[in-house]
C-alpha cells in the first residue's frame, strides 16, 4: 500500500508515494496521466485473471510470455472508458507508449530489530515492455463493412517483471482513482486506502452491510499514520475527523469512528456489502467528473436556454406580436 508523498515544496520528482505499511517509497520518471493509470490498473486486472497463480515451470515469471497479456482494442477500451471508439483507441495507444517509456525507481528498507543495521534495496523496473499490435487489413468499402470488424485488432503487451511478480503474489490492491483524488492527501485518503485494503472483512451479512472492528494498538496506528501523537485520544480524534470526511465522500461507507469495545478502543466500520453494490452506491457520487464532451454540451445548452429568453425578452419590449413571443417560447 503506497501513498503519495506531499510535503512542503512539491517535489521535483515526476511522481514519489511511500509504503503505508514500512520503509520505503516508489517513484517514477515521468508525470502519468489518470488515463496513464486506468489503462495500467486495466493490464494489471487482465494479468490477474490470466495467470491467477504462478506457473509451476516458471515462478519468478521470468519468461516474458509467462507475464504478456493479449488483449483487443474493443476490450482495453471498454475496460477503461465504458465505450470504444476511434478517439479512445487514439488515447489508448498513446498511454500505451507513455507507459512503456516510464521507469519506476522502487527503494525498499528492510530492518532488523535485533541488529544495529538496515538492509537497502533500490530497483529500476519497467512498467510495461514489448507492444505488438496485429490488425487485419481487408478491401473494405462501406462503413457497415468497417463497424463489423470491431475488435479486429489485437494486442500483445508484456507487463514489467516487478509488477507481474507483485500481481501474481498478491501483493495489490485495486482504488477508484476519482474517489481516492476527491478525498485529498490527507488522512482520509490514507484511512479509505487502508480499510479497502483490509482483507478481514465478514463475507456474508444479513442486512446487507459489513462491519468490522480493528484494534487500536501500535501497528494499526502506525499503518494509519496517527502513530506521532503523543496522546492517543488525539489519535483517535484525528481518526473520527477522518472517518466523517470519508462518509460524506464515499456512499458505501455508514460509519468510521473509534468506540469502546472488549476493554480496548477500536475503529469501526459500516459499509455495503459486496464489491457490486459498493460501486453501484458510488456511481453517482459527486466525485464522478461527467467528462470535458458532456460539460461542453452542458454549457451550450445553458447558451441556447439564455439566447431564447433573451430573445423572448426583447420581443416583448419592443412590442412584438404576442405569436412571434409564443413561438420563441416553443
Amino acid at each position: 500500500m503506497w501513498e503519495p508523498v506531499i510535503s512542503g515544496d512539491p517535489s521535483d520528482q515526476a511522481f514519489v508515494v511511500r509504503c503505508l505499511l514500512g520503509a520505503g517509497w516508489v517513484g517514477a520518471n515521468r508525470r502519468l496521466s489518470m488515463l496513464d493509470l486506468r489503462v495500467w490498473a486495466a493490464l494489471c486486472a487482465l494479468l490477474r485473471e490470466q495467470l491467477p497463480v504462478p506457473p509451476p515451470d516458471d515462478p519468478e515469471l521470468d519468461r516474458a510470455s509467462a507475464r504478456t497479456v493479449e488483449t483487443t482494442g474493443y476490450q482495453l477500451a471498454d475496460m477503461v472508458y465504458g465505450e470504444d471508439g476511434g478517439k479512445n483507441y487514439r488515447l489508448l495507444w498513446r498511454a500505451l507508449i507513455r507507459l512503456s517509456g516510464t521507469t519506476v525507481v522502487v527503494h525498499l528498507v528492510e530492518s532488523n530489530p535485533e541488529l544495529a543495521a538496515r538492509r537497502v534495496a533500490t530497483g529500476y523496473v519497467a512498467m510495461i515492455g514489448d507492444i505488438w499490435e496485429a490488425r487485419t487489413e481487408l478491401n473494405l468499402r462501406t462503413p457497415r463493412q468497417w463497424g463489423a470488424l470491431k475488435g479486429s485488432a489485437s494486442l500483445k503487451i508484456e507487463i514489467g517483471h516487478w509488477t507481474a511478480q507483485q500481481i501474481v503474489a498478491g501483493r495489490c490492491m485495486w482504488l477508484d482513482l476519482d474517489l481516492l483524488r476527491a478525498l485529498g492527501t490527507g488522512l482520509p485518503a490514507r484511512l479509505w486506502a487502508a480499510l479497502e485494503a483490509w482483507a478481514r472483512w465478514p463475507q456474508r451479512s444479513l442486512d446487507g452491510r459489513e462491519e468490522t472492528a480493528i484494534g487500536l494498538g501500535q501497528p494499526a496506528l502506525q499503518s494509519l499514520g496517527v502513530a506521532e501523537y503523543e496522546r492517543q485520544r488525539d489519535a483517535r480524534r484525528a481518526l473520527d475527523r477522518a472517518g466523517r470526511g470519508l462518509v460524506a465522500v464515499d456512499a458505501a461507507y455508514e460509519l468510521v469512528c473509534c468506540d469502546r469495545r472488549g476493554g480496548g478502543w477500536c475503529l469501526v466500520v459500516r459499509r455495503l456489502a459486496g464489491a457490486r453494490a459498493r460501486a453501484e452506491a458510488r456511481k453517482a457520487g459527486p466525485h464522478r467528473d461527467s467528462g470535458i464532451a458532456a460539460k461542453k454540451q452542458h454549457r451550450q445548452a445553458q447558451q441556447a436556454e439564455r439566447k431564447l429568453v433573451r430573445g423572448i425578452i426583447r420581443q416583448q419590449l419592443t412590442g412584438a406580436p404576442r405569436d412571434n413571443a409564443d413561438e420563441l417560447a416553443a
